[in-house]
Formats: structure tokens, sequence, C-alpha cells
């Protein structure tokens, strides 16, 4: 059977559209973790839409009007969440059904006891490794929304809540965070580079010692 270029285009297409969004979706996250302490105190609801994690939407889900905050935090958590499991049911999936080992995990996440609870589970919270589990096991699109959605509905308006309950200490970590993150930042940066040079250091030292005894001549 002869493949044609519109066949071609459709297969990329089915397998790039969940590496773009997610890389994009998770991109504007790490702006937005970047910018936060800005964004916290002068567009909050931007800061939801670049990353709409629980530690944001606690950390200024009080300073919001309520329902656009829901409704902003619940669409971008959801089409992340959508990214995760379109990346697993399209393009990871083949990958291990390759392999001996991961033909039997896609085999166990098909079960339909397994996919229940994961299922149900999306109502009460979302992750990574439940999207991915879903997507691997090839549940249809329509039946991962139908828990998807309103998980994600629930567990903004939980986060929001949350925010709402505990705004005043909440103000002070934002203040806080705005006047040490660039210490915060240099710190982590710093310790990155002393991890990195130390564990270069021990590899040096290691192949010192061994290229000397390697060379030795035998003694008997």
């Amino acid at each position: 059977m002869t493949v044609t270029g519109e066949q071609r285009w459709v297969r990329l297409a089915h397998h790039l559209w969940p590496v773009l969004v997610t890389g994009t979706l998770l991109g504007l996250g790490a702006l937005g973790l970047v910018l936060l302490p800005t964004l916290a105190h002068r567009a909050p609801l931007l800061l939801i839409a670049l990353r709409p994690t629980w530690g944001v939407l606690v950390l200024v889900g009080g300073s919001v009007p309520f329902v656009p905050a829901l409704l902003v935090a619940a669409v971008m958590r959801a089409l992340l969440d959508v990214g995760y499991f379109a990346l697993a049911r399209n393009n990871v999936r083949s990958v291990l059904l390759r392999s001996i080992g991961g033909g039997r995990l896609v085999t166990a996440l098909t079960r339909e006891r397994t996919q229940t609870p994961l299922l149900w589970f999306c109502l009460l919270n979302t992750n990574v490794a439940v999207d991915a589990a879903l997507g691997a096991g090839g549940v249809p699109m329509r039946r991962f929304l139908r828990f998807l959605i309103p998980g994600s509905l629930l567990s903004s308006v939980i986060y929001l809540a949350a925010a709402r309950a505990v705004t005043p200490w909440m103000r002070g970590g934002v203040d806080w965070l705005d006047a040490h993150l660039t210490w915060l930042v240099l710190g982590t940066l710093a310790a990155a580079l002393l991890r990195v040079g130390a564990a270069h250091g021990l590899r040096r030292w290691r192949a010192g010692r061994s290229g000397p005894a390697a060379t030795s001549p035998h003694r008997s």
C-alpha cells in the first residue's frame, strides 16, 4: 500500500502536536517561575495562566477574581494534562510495543481494572504519571476528558479556596520571594556548579590513581 504525501503529513501531525503543546506549556511554566515575584504583584492572573500549579494558585489565588482565575487555571491545567496524555498515547505507546517488557506494560495498562481507578483519580488530582499511564494504555481521548475536565475544575476550586483562607500569610511569602529570589537562584546555580566541579575532580582523581596502577610492572 502506497503512502501519499497527505497521509505522511497527517501521521506527522498526529505525533507532533502533543510535543508542541507540552513543550510550549512547559516553556511558559518556566517563564512564569522566573517572573513569579513580579507577576505575583502586578499580573497574578497572567501568572496563573503561565504556571497554573497548586503552589501558584495558593500563592496568588486570593488576590484575583475567583471565576476568571478558576477558568484560566482549569483550562491551562487541563491542556497540560492533555499534552502528557497525547504524548504517551501517540508517541510513547508505539515505542513500548516494540519491546517485550514494554508490550507487557501496555497490556497491563489496557486492562479495565487498571484504567478505571486511574480515571477516577483524575477527579481528585492529576499528574504526569497518571496522564502517561492512561495514554499508554490507549484510553480514548473522549473518555479521558470526561474525567479530566471536572477534575481540573474541582482541584482548581480547592486550591483557590485554600488561597483565600491563607491570603494574609501568602502576601508575606510573595514579598520575601521578591526580596530574595535573585540570591536563591544564584545560590542554586553556584551549588550546581560546585557539584559538577566536584564530580569532575573526583573522576580525574580516580583516573589518576588507576593509571599508575594499570601501568606498573607485575611483581612476583
